[in-house]
């Protein structure tokens, strides 16, 4: 079985988490893939999707992938400078896992917390954006805790997870079993 890990990463956040990923795949044919270098061949049997949220879902770079794929066995996973426990988190999370069910088989999907880039914060902390993005006390300190993530913990958390939705689509596949989408 090979699992194609493929992400898009602002900060280096999302980075983190599919290098984590990556890392702890074991008894699989692996690879990973920055979207800036280009779309990688799709032959693996299992791609896992990460991004950076953006505008509430995929950034644009993976936004237009997402667009793009049919007929492939795919997991989600995304970060974000916001609390991943939220509706806003889990709805960044549900776009992409939406965009990638429509014509494809989604086998599991993460979201955590992640750190702004620096020219994300500079933009906001211009009052350019306005609106609900523009710097406050409180955003501030948000921002600041933040900045330590994903925490190992996080990065843990999703491995485990896409390590036991490969080994559930595997031992399905080998038993003639169809994985149902989470969709």
């Amino acid at each position: 079985m090979k699992v194609q890990i493929i992400y898009s990463s602002l900060s280096g956040c999302t980075r983190k988490v599919a290098e984590g990923i990556y890392h702890s795949l074991t008894g699989v044919d692996k690879s990973i893939h920055d979207l800036k270098d280009g779309e990688p061949v799709l032959d693996g049997d299992i791609l896992l999707l990460g991004y950076w949220v953006d505008k509430g879902g995929p950034n644009e770079q993976m936004h237009a992938f997402l667009e793009k794929l049919k007929g492939k066995t795919v997991g989600i996973f995304c970060t974000l400078a916001f609390y991943a426990d939220s509706e806003h988190g889990y709805q960044s999370l549900k776009k992409g896992v939406d965009l990638a069910a429509q014509q494809n088989t989604v086998i599991g999907s993460y979201v955590c917390n992640g750190a702004l880039s620096e020219q994300m914060l500079a933009r906001f902390r211009t009052g350019k954006d306005g609106g609900h993005h523009a710097a406050s006390p409180e955003k501030e300190l948000r921002w600041k805790m933040m900045n330590t993530h994903p925490t190992q913990a996080e990065i843990s958390l999703a491995a485990e997870r896409f390590g036991e939705r490969i080994q559930l689509y595997r031992e399905f596949t080998e038993n003639g079993l169809k994985f149902v989408s989470i969709q």
